[in-house]
């Protein structure tokens, strides 16, 4: 049925996960339907045009799909769910401003979609969401739209999506799926699609709460250990101790996971992840303290960063006022254009805030404007006159930087502040520039 193209799929929000899902459903051989709110994105798609360039093989697989008519997109959600079998919906569920889980996209979307489900759908919840709230808010929601019962005539599940940004398609082909649905009919139901889809195998569990706590339980693994490898750095940085050398040592033993330190964890997941887990917890008046207490950590690093570039500045006869900065990398991550809950953010808001002059440059947005300035063509025109620098990004060319070059072209001796580890700090001293690096002792 699959490859005769009788699966008839919805998936609704095209971002950065949707998209991808939504062309692998197509690539299989499901009639699929993609479904936004922005015209754009739907304009874009309906051309075979990809928005992710940093995606490895998803413009090459949309064109494929998108010129076969297996994939198509449409604003019209209401059509696309009444001709569905399965509804998958992968809308956004940022954190606001207070840290409180916002769920305004996956209510509206569940109004929405309750209003045209038909009787023996199957709706899946890959976004994010704390555990209880496909039970407690989305199924309610469900229900009253369309007067239907969940478990007897609709199915609900959750699947959570499991990719890293810049891998996804490889990571949909090879990162087993964790399914928790409403009963066990549903469960196998959608258990037999994704295993026909990706080819990967599922891992079942009791129910939709149970999966989206996998989800978070191991985002906040990373989270917390990444934590408590910055409070290393903080103390080992005081005791002139090298962290890197010290975590790279303990990672010889059978039983260390090796976490590194670092400026700060952006993107849509870690620094969000935490906060449903804890608005849950507080509901029931367990509240994980030490999961809070990391994110509190790792929100501080930033304002760590800032004080390394002054504690450099200070070496050199500077100060951070008047001083032009070079920030070098401002993605979340490494060769993602993504500058979602980036901490070079704040790192940028307080340098300018203490009076800096800073300069962007980033080989992921060339040209581009990102937090009020213009990012610059090439390093050197970012480093040109430069007091100190900055890597805020581990981006692979950033590796490579010619030291001495740039000692040359910055503005007398220059400190350097390496927020990822990228350079050898005895390479660095040997260029002439002061050192600071996180977790990196001084000497």
């Amino acid at each position: 049925m699959l490859k005769e193209g009788r699966v008839k799929v919805a998936v609704i929000g095209l971002g950065r996960i949707g998209l991808p899902t939504a062309a692998v459903f197509a690539r299989a051989g499901a009639a699929v339907t993609g479904v936004d709110i922005n015209p754009q994105v739907v304009e874009t798609l309906q051309e075979g045009s990809c928005r992710f360039a940093d995606e490895p093989g998803l413009q090459e697989l949309l064109s494929d799909v998108v010129k076969r008519r297996k994939l198509v997109a449409t604003l019209d959600l209401g059509i696309a769910v009444s001709s569905s079998q399965f509804i998958i919906i992968c809308v956004p569920t940022p954190v606001d401003q207070t840290k409180t889980p916002d769920y305004s996209a996956v209510k509206k979307t569940s109004h929405a979609v309750g209003a045209a489900l038909r009787e023996g759908s199957i709706v899946i919840i890959e976004s994010t969401v704390g555990p209880g709230t496909v039970e407690n808010l989305i199924r309610p929601i469900l229900e009253e739209e369309s007067g239907l019962t969940a478990g007897q005539d609709f199915g609900l599940a959750s699947c959570p999506e499991r990719s890293d940004p810049g891998n996804i398609l490889e990571n949909l082909k090879s990162v087993p799926r964790v399914i928790g649905a409403i009963n066990g009919q549903c469960g196998e139901a959608v258990a037999v699609l994704y295993e026909a889809v990706l080819g990967v195998s599922v891992i079942g569990v009791k129910d939709p709460k149970t999966a989206n706590a996998v989800k978070l339980t191991e985002n906040l693994f990373r989270d917390v250990n990444v934590a408590l490898a910055n409070e290393f750095a903080l103390l080992f940085e005081k005791l002139g101790i090298d962290t890197y050398e010290v975590i790279n040592a303990c990672g010889t033993k059978y039983n260390f996971v090796p976490h590194y330190p670092g400026a700060g964890v952006g993107g849509p997941c870690l620094p969000s992840n935490s906060y449903y887990l804890i608005a849950e917890g507080l509901k029931t008046g367990n509240i994980p303290y030490l999961i809070r207490l990391a994110r509190e950590i790792n929100d501080r690093m930033p304002d760590h960063v800032v004080e390394l570039v002054s504690e450099a500045l200070n070496e050199v006869g500077k100060t951070v006022k008047g001083a032009r900065i070079a920030l070098l990398g401002v993605t979340y991550k490494p060769n993602v254009r993504d500058i979602q809950l980036s901490p070079v953010q704040k790192i940028c808001e307080r340098l300018e805030g203490m009076g800096a002059r800073v300069v962007i440059y980033d080989p992921m947005l060339l040209d581009e404007e990102v937090f009020g300035h213009r990012v610059e063509r090439c390093a050197d025109d970012a480093v040109d006159s430069a007091d100190c620098i900055v890597i805020g990004t581990a981006h692979p060319e950033f590796y490579q930087l010619q030291l001495r070059h740039l000692s040359r072209i910055v503005n007398g001796r220059a400190a350097l502040v390496d927020g990822r580890n990228v350079l050898d700090p005895a390479t660095v001293r040997d260029a002439g520039f002061a050192y600071r690096g996180v977790g990196r002792g001084t000497s």
